[in-house]
């Protein structure tokens, strides 16, 4: 028969068992497999606008030449780890954007905060640099297209990157938006990875955003893209103009606040800056940004308009 003091250390033997197990499978490496739960979090999806600057003036201002989405995404797993996934989709549209085809993704997931992210991302190579060359590019007929493709993964030890191109159909509407990523997917498989140590948990670049968004005050964080770090700071301000706008169009509550955000984003190593602007409501929990403003090349500029 067993005593009292022998059935407390076989209990105490079975939590500690218990609470190894559960460690080891949270020190498991994170893989796009874990997701938050499908109705934790928001979505919002946009419109988008261009204007084609020269010489810091607009000559040209074309509204609905595209679309875009945004996705924030996080809950707590079985094993109480913390999962948040964010992503952003922008993409032009043919037949609105005078033959200009165009499309760009960014995915990234992390466990517990950022102790551990994956990062995947793919865009169309698009080499113009100027106003001239776009011309070009207009009233394509090519059946398909060249993209760029980017896997990364980070956590306390260390930081890895994969870079590969790939020809695929030129076509981005939605539905061709789950064959295009296991296009990129496996032209990623076949590329070379770089590894480097890291010194402490780095993080990518919209869970630097989310976590400046989120915050009350103007502030600065550090992120990591292609293995690269970059140093991001947002400046808020009230925006009641613009707060007036977004009730009209209910995309936020009678008495809500809408705060602008100017951000700028720069290669630690130096380089030219890029500055972006966003607006968000005042106090979000999960502050998806109601309009997005960025200067994509030094003749365009575009705007990604929330939609009811």
């Amino acid at each position: 028969m067993i005593d009292r003091r022998h059935f407390g250390r076989i209990c105490a033997a079975a939590l500690l068992f218990g609470r190894r197990v559960l460690e080891a499978a949270g020190s498991a490496p994170l893989t796009w497999t874990v997701r938050p739960d499908s109705g934790a979090g928001g979505e919002r999806r946009y419109r988008a606008d261009a204007q084609v600057m020269l010489l810091g003036i607009t000559i040209l201002h074309r509204t609905d030449v595209g679309d875009g989405a945004a996705a924030w995404r996080e809950s707590t797993q079985d094993d109480g780890t913390n999962v948040r996934l964010l992503e952003f989709t922008g993409r032009s549209a043919p037949e609105r954007a005078a033959g200009l085809n165009r499309f760009g993704f960014i995915q990234e997931l992390s466990r517990n905060g950022h102790d551990e992210a994956l990062y995947f991302g793919l865009m169309t190579s698009s080499p113009e640099e100027s106003a001239a060359e776009a011309r070009k590019a207009l009233h394509s007929t090519a059946k398909e297209a060249w993209y760029s493709a980017i896997d990364g993964r980070m956590s306390a030890a260390s930081i890895e990157t994969a870079n590969a191109r790939f020809l695929a159909p030129a076509r981005t509407s939605p539905a061709e938006r789950p064959e295009l990523i296991e296009r990129a997917r496996q032209a990623l498989a076949g590329a070379a990875r770089t590894k480097t140590a890291a010194q402490t948990a780095p993080q990518p670049f919209l869970h630097a955003l989310a976590g400046l968004l989120a915050g009350a005050n103007s502030g600065e964080a550090e992120y990591v893209y292609n293995g690269r770090m970059y140093r991001l700071s947002v400046e808020k301000s009230p925006d009641p103009k613009a707060a007036s706008l977004f009730r009209e169009r209910r995309l936020i509550a009678p008495g809500a606040a809408v705060i602008r955000v100017a951000g700028s984003l720069r290669r630690l190593e130096g380089g030219k800056p890029i500055e972006f602007r966003l607006w968000i409501e005042q106090g979000a929990p999960r502050p998806l940004p109601l309009r997005i403003e960025y200067q994509a090349k030094s003749y365009l500029r575009l705007t990604f308009e929330a939609q009811a």
